[in-house]
């Protein structure tokens, strides 16, 4: 029988050893990090930083019921080291990928090397307490936020950590939880800039395969029709 996954003893223990740099990226690898997300007022782009939460696993804000925008500014980015990765997190609950004109991706990279609490590597997850649920499980969302709060506030990595790099939920594969380093993150713009519509045909076929093979239907709506677009007109 394996533990429960606890709240976190504060304060954390040391865990210097388990940290991971995101570096500037080689004009090679075109795919290697990105976010898909859904445009509207408050997320005009690929990379505008959440201040409102806490809503996801790694939310660092302080915890609020129901969500608002942090008192003091916190501010969380989320990205995927691919397509299939950032893809699967946005659509993987819902087991559909229900693409508007408004769902885009972001091809994003830092401007200089940033420095992550690496849960990805073994022992890390262990070393401050936790287990490796918590990047992946199935655990309440109000405590892997405690759990973001403690590594934020607690620093066991070190003053330098800019967030959490961690293996995800749906996919298995690298993502970034990224904390309030806004001017540190930009979109790629090697042959112009890397945000396109999903729905784009250089995205699309690509976004198809990667979705279908992990057991994800896609399918194409109007604004009309698509669930957050009429959210965003409700709020606006």
């Amino acid at each position: 029988m394996v533990r429960a996954l606890d709240p976190p003893d504060r304060p954390l223990p040391r865990a210097a050893k388990y940290v991971w740099q995101w570096k500037p990226r080689s004009e090679g690898s075109r795919w290697w990090w990105c976010r898909v997300y859904h445009r509207s007022p408050n997320t005009p782009n690929g990379n505008t930083f959440r201040r409102f939460g806490p809503l996801a696993r790694f939310d660092h804000h302080h915890e609020a019921t129901p969500p608002a925008v942090d008192p003091t500014g916190r501010r969380v980015l989320y990205v995927g080291a691919d397509l299939a990765t950032s893809a699967c997190e946005v659509f993987g609950e819902a087991g559909i990928a229900a693409i508007c004109p408004q769902y885009r991706v972001s091809i994003v990279e830092p401007t200089r090397p940033l420095t992550m609490f690496n849960l990805a590597r073994p022992g890390a997850a262990m070393q401050i307490g936790a287990l490796p649920a918590l990047s992946t499980g199935a655990e309440r969302r109000a405590l892997t936020q405690q759990w973001a709060r403690a590594v934020y506030e607690d620093q066991p990595a070190g003053p330098t950590v800019r967030g959490v790099r961690y293996r995800s939920a749906y996919n298995d594969g690298y993502a970034l939880a990224l904390w309030d380093c806004d001017d540190d993150v930009r979109i790629v713009r090697a042959g112009g800039l890397q945000d396109l519509e999903l729905a784009d045909p250089r995205v699309f076929t690509r976004l198809q395969v990667a979705m279908t093979d992990r057991g994800i239907n896609v399918t194409t709506v109007s604004e009309d029709e698509c669930a957050g677009c009429r959210r965003n007109a409700l709020t606006s």
